[in-house]
C-alpha cells in the first residue's frame, strides 16, 4: 500500500517556485515547475482524511457524547474548553492543504480533464461543507487570492455558503459526465481509484445532506433531498461499496488516526461515552463488540459526563480504531437515513419506515459481516407506516455515526438524542460551535469578531435554529 501521508512531503512544489538543485546554471530534470494533477488529487484527499477523520471528527464525537474525555486535552476538549488558539491547525488544513490545493488542482487538470476538475468540486464542497458547519460564516469568496495580494477575506454567510455548495456539486457532476479525459485518475485516488461515476454518486449524496442540513431554514427542504437520494441512486450509491471513507495504512504515519491518538498517542485520554453505550446495551446492538471493548467485568460501560476515571471502562474496539481502520466521509446507510427523515417529513410513513429499517441492517451487516440477528430485525428494523417516529429514525443514524461528525450536526439541527452538558462545561450548555482561528484574528483585517470560550453554546450557526 502506498504510503499515504509521506506525499505531504511532496506538497512542497504547491507553494514554491522551481527550486535548482545543483549548482551553476543547469537545473534537476526532477524539480517539477508545478505539481501534477496526480500528486495535487494524493494531497487535496489527504486533507479531507485529516479534516474527516482527525480532531474534528473526536472532538465532536465527545459533543455528542458518542465518547468521552477523561484526561489532559480531552478531558478539556470534552467540557466545550477550546479557544482560539487550540484549532489553528484545522482551520490551516482546511484552507491551505484543502481548499488552496483543490483549487490548484482544478487549474492544474485544465478543461482536458474534467473528471480531476470534477473531483476537485467534490472535495472543495466537502471542505467547505465541514468548515461552514462548525464556524458558520466563514471566508471564501475572496478566499485563496494570497497570491494576488488579497490577504484579507471577507466572511460570507452560512447561507451562500451552502448555497455555494450546491451550486459547486451541480458543476462537479456536469464536469464528472464528460467521457474524455486526457489524464484518468487512477491509483492516485484513494477513495474511488479514479472511477468518475462514483464521484458522481457523492455529489448527489452530498447534495442531499445539505438539503436536509437547513431542515430548520427551508421548508421544502425534503422534496430537494429525496431528489438527490433518488439521483445518487441512479449514479451507484445503492450500497455500503459505494461509500466515501478516509483510508489509512499500516505505516505510523498512515495510521488510522484514531487508532494513532486513542491506542499510540494519548492512550487514555479519551473512553467510550456513557449515552452510547447505554443506547446499545438497551437495544441488545450486535455492533457494541465492534465498537468498544468489554470493561474488566466483561461488560461494556461508557464513561459518565464529566468522569476522570479510566478504569474497568470501555475502550474503543477495532472497527473504528485499528491501523487501518476506515473513517467515514459519507455512506450509503447515511443516505438511507437521509430518505428516512425526509419521507417522514413529506407525510410518507410507509417509505420512512422501509429506508430506516434497510439502513439498520446495511449498518450491521457493514460492521459485523453477517446480516443482523432476526431477534434485532424484529426489535429493531420492522418498523412500519404507523410506528415509525422521527426519534426512532434519528436514534438509529445518531448510533450508525460513530466516528462521524454528522451525528453532532444532526444532535444540533434536532435535539435528538437528548443530551446533558458536561458537569465540568463553564459554559451554560453544550458548545454548538467552534471558535474561530487565532490566525484569522491577527491577520485578517476584515475578521468579524473573536468567538470566545463563553460563547461556544449561545451564538449558533445559521442553520442551527431549533
Amino acid at each position: 500500500m502506498k504510503k499515504l501521508f509521506a506525499i505531504i512531503l511532496g506538497t512542497a512544489v504547491l507553494f514554491t517556485s522551481c527550486k535548482k538543485w545543483v549548482s551553476g546554471h543547469e537545473v534537476s530534470p526532477n524539480a517539477p515547475g508545478e505539481a501534477n494533477p496526480a500528486l495535487l488529487n494524493s494531497a487535496c484527499q489527504l486533507a479531507v482524511f485529516a479534516t474527516y477523520g482527525g480532531s474534528l471528527s473526536r472532538n465532536t464525537s465527545m459533543w455528542a457524547q458518542h465518547s468521552e474525555g477523561v484526561s489532559n486535552q480531552s478531558l478539556d476538549q470534552g467540557a466545550y474548553i477550546i479557544d482560539e488558539g487550540d484549532i489553528e491547525n484545522e482551520w490551516g488544513v482546511i484552507y491551505q492543504g484543502g481548499l488552496k490545493n483543490m483549487r490548484l488542482l482544478e487549474k492544474a487538470a485544465g478543461d482536458g480533464n474534467p473528471a480531476y476538475q470534477g473531483m476537485a468540486k467534490v472535495m472543495s464542497a466537502l471542505m467547505l461543507g465541514v468548515a461552514t458547519d462548525m464556524w458558520g460564516d466563514i471566508p471564501w469568496t475572496e478566499a485563496l487570492d494570497g497570491e494576488a495580494g488579497n490577504y484579507s477575506a471577507k466572511y460570507d454567510s452560512q447561507e451562500s455558503i451552502i448555497a455555494a455548495i450546491q451550486t459547486m456539486l451541480d458543476e462537479a457532476v456536469v464536469l464528472l459526465d464528460k467521457p474524455d479525459n486526457a489524464l484518468a485518475p487512477g491509483s492516485d485516488d484513494f477513495i474511488y481509484g479514479g472511477d468518475a461515476g462514483k464521484w458522481k454518486a457523492l455529489a448527489y449524496a452530498i447534495k442531499a445532506r445539505y438539503a436536509m442540513r437547513i431542515s430548520n431554514r427551508d421548508a421544502n427542504w425534503h422534496t430537494k433531498a429525496l431528489d438527490y437520494v433518488a439521483k445518487a441512486k441512479a449514479a451507484g450509491f445503492t450500497s455500503s461499496a459505494a461509500d466515501a471513507n478516509c483510508i489509512f495504512g499500516t505505516n505510523a504515519n498512515e495510521y488510522n488516526q484514531w487508532y494513532a491518538f486513542t491506542q499510540v498517542e494519548r492512550s487514555g485520554y479519551m473512553l467510550a461515552g456513557a449515552k452510547l453505550v447505554d443506547v446499545m446495551n438497551s437495544i441488545n446492538d450486535p455492533r457494541i463488540g465492534y465498537y468498544f471493548t468489554t470493561n474488566d467485568s466483561g461488560q461494556y460501560k461508557g464513561a459518565a459526563l464529566g468522569s476522570q476515571a479510566v478504569k474497568n471502562l470501555s475502550d474503543f474496539g477495532s472497527y473504528f480504531a485499528s491501523q487501518t481502520s476506515v473513517t467515514p466521509i459519507a455512506t450509503y446507510v447515511e443516505l438511507l437515513f437521509i430518505e428516512a427523515e425526509a419521507q417522514f417529513a413529506a407525510g410518507n410513513k410507509g417509505a420512512a419506515a422501509t429506508a430506516h429499517n434497510d439502513a439498520i441492517k446495511a449498518h450491521v451487516n457493514l460492521v459485523t459481516g453477517s446480516p443482523a440477528p432476526a431477534a434485532y430485525v424484529t426489535a429493531q428494523a420492522s418498523e412500519t407506516a404507523g410506528s415509525i417516529t422521527l426519534e426512532k429514525i434519528l436514534t438509529h443514524k445518531y448510533v450508525s455515526g460513530f466516528s462521524m461528525i454528522e451525528p453532532y450536526n444532526d444532535w444540533r439541527r434536532t435535539g435528538v438524542p437528548s443530551l446533558s452538558p458536561s458537569p465540568l462545561a463553564l459554559i451554560s450548555g453544550i458548545a454548538r460551535r467552534y471558535p474561530y482561528s487565532l490566525d484569522e484574528r491577527l491577520y485578517n483585517s476584515k475578521f468579524p469578531g473573536a468567538i470566545g470560550v463563553n460563547d461556544l453554546a449561545d451564538k449558533k450557526v445559521w442553520w442551527d435554529s431549533k
